[in-house]
């Protein structure tokens, strides 16, 4: 079981919020990732780790937010914008800053959980947010 820590203690965000973003993004959030999300806005999960598709392992630091400021679920895309691929989008950085993602590439109404790094780009990790989540442990 995952338990889910608010190391900086924001308000839950607003549906108006989580639309203002996903309107940016041109996406609809899968509702099992914004049961989560909306609420525990960037928490982290414990447990964190997570295997990877090439042998790795990595952490989830935090989940991406919907408040004002750097951090949230867009302006955390804007940086790497231009090497992400098209339809792929943020919504957790791990311990070493590199990105789990939505796929959309695939599926625009079911988007796949994949991994991004700089040297390697996309690995896929599971067909769900909550599926990732069952993923993670210590």
């Amino acid at each position: 079981m995952v338990d889910w820590v608010q190391d900086v203690l924001l308000p839950p965000a607003t549906d108006a919020d989580v639309r203002a973003h996903e309107d940016a993004l041109r996406v609809d959030l899968p509702s099992d990732f914004l049961a989560v999300a909306q609420r525990l806005q960037g928490a982290r999960p414990v447990p964190a780790a997570v295997g990877l598709t090439n042998g790795a392992g990595t952490a989830v630091a935090r989940l991406l937010h919907f408040a004002e400021g750097f951090g949230n679920i867009v302006t955390r895309r804007f940086p790497v914008e231009e090497v992400l691929d098209k339809g792929v989008i943020p919504f957790a950085e791990d311990i070493g800053g590199d990105l789990f993602c939505f796929s959309y590439r695939t599926d625009f109404d079911a988007p796949p959980v994949v991994f991004w790094d700089v040297d390697g780009g996309a690995a896929p990790l599971a067909p769900t947010f909550t599926a990732f989540v069952d993923l993670l442990h210590e």
